[in-house]
């Protein structure tokens, strides 16, 4: 079985959680908790997936609470999606992204 790997970088997802600030770009609701770092705990998303031509950008990088970047990789719906890329500021194309199966 082959696996593919994609880059990330630390600056782009420190940068969604930055922009966040605590809150989850999705829900709009706090982070869940407070890490041993002091940190809101959020998960980086990105919005047209790296496995599917997305970029490792700041414009296609979010900052998620653990229900909604979840409920993105399972629903991935394009209600939710346009909401994401309002809060970037980017236009991603919404085509073919509906209820494809999750690569996690």
């Amino acid at each position: 079985m082959i696996t593919a790997q994609y880059g990330r970088s630390p600056y782009v997802a420190a940068y969604a959680k930055r922009r966040a600030a605590g809150i989850c770009e999705l829900c709009e609701k706090p982070a869940p908790f407070i890490t041993k770092d002091g940190e809101p705990y959020l998960e980086c998303h990105h919005i047209e997936w790296l496995a599917r031509g997305g970029e490792d950008t700041i414009e296609n990088t979010v900052a998620l609470c653990p229900n909604c970047h979840r409920k993105m990789h399972v629903l991935n719906n394009s209600t939710d999606i346009t909401h994401l890329n309002k809060k970037t500021g980017e236009n991603i194309d919404l085509q073919n992204q509906d209820n494809e199966p999750s690569l996690l």
